[in-house]
């Protein structure tokens, strides 16, 4: 005969099987949600601090001090966590201390959407520790990057003084060739004040080209030098700490125990139904043939 299936095995639905032991799925359930709770209660709360900032640059947005790739991706390495652990002068081994557990796990940097901004976020055990973390990450790359800054500045600085001074040194020749045109002035000589005149008129346009020059040069240097185009990298928000605690996982521990405490009542409901359990090895063996 041909393989056929045979459907007239008396096996209860799973529907009715949950209902005859659905006080054991409550009560293992509640003893499995208890447990998860507990447990979620030992986990220590944590509050996330976060703040935006800005790369600093010399001159433009085209010269920054690093690039925002190479500053997320310092942010995040590993050796930068550590100066940020001993500039607060916490340990750096591996689970020596809860603090540093927690900056090193939590001590990030993004790009902001929809701007060029970077975004570092770290948490801490309380809103004030969270708080002190991101100032110390913060502060620290702020220090590093201003040695980056420095040398530029010390040059722009000294080109703008070397400037300075040449321009009275021009204005002080000026005065002199004046005083010179002056004097050829008055000078009997006609043939001779004829001469001068020319030498000093060339020698004032001189002058006057050498301080246009000069004063176009220190306008420059004062546009690169404002702290609207020069600057080192610097906070556009305050460090936010927001009222309530991040989570931390409490939820799952939760969900994970009733869950626990439901698989515990299903075994049980196996190895004291019969019933329940001839539906199980149905599912295992599949259908049965009949030749």
């Amino acid at each position: 005969m041909n393989a056929s299936t045979n459907l007239n095995l008396p096996l209860p639905t799973l529907s009715s099987a949950i209902k005859r032991h659905w006080k054991k799925f409550a009560i293992f359930g509640f003893i499995g949600a208890a447990m998860g709770m507990g447990i979620a209660l030992t986990i220590p709360q944590q509050w996330s601090a976060t703040l935006l900032f800005q790369v600093g640059q010399v001159g433009s947005n085209s010269n920054l001090l690093a690039t925002p790739d190479n500053v997320i991706q310092h942010v995040k390495f590993p050796g930068f966590v550590d100066q940020v652990l001993q500039s607060q002068k916490l340990p750096t081994g591996v689970s020596v201390s809860g603090r540093s557990d927690v900056i090193k796990k939590t001590l990030t940097a993004s790009f902001e959407k929809g701007s060029s901004l970077i975004k570092m976020s770290v948490r801490g055990n309380t809103p004030e520790q969270a708080e002190e973390n991101l100032a110390a990450a913060f502060q620290l790359l702020q220090s590093e990057h201003a040695l980056l800054l420095t040398p530029s500045v010390t040059k722009y600085k000294k080109n703008l003084e070397d400037a300075t001074a040449s321009l009275a040194r021009a204005q002080d020749e000026k005065k002199k060739i004046l005083e010179s045109v002056n004097k050829a002035g008055i000078s009997d000589n006609t043939q001779r004040k004829f001469y001068d005149s020319i030498v000093l008129t060339s020698m004032l346009t001189l002058n006057d080209s050498e301080m246009r020059i000069l004063r176009d040069q220190i306008n420059s240097l004062d546009e690169v030098l404002s702290p609207y185009r020069t600057f080192n990298t610097k906070m556009v928000t305050s460090v936010y700490v927001p009222v309530d605690a991040v989570s931390t996982g409490k939820g799952i521990a939760l969900v994970s125990g009733v869950l626990l405490g439901w698989l515990i009542a299903a075994i049980l409901a196996l190895l004291t139904d019969n019933e329940l359990l001839a539906v199980a090895r149905a599912a295992l063996d599949g259908p049965k043939e009949i030749v």
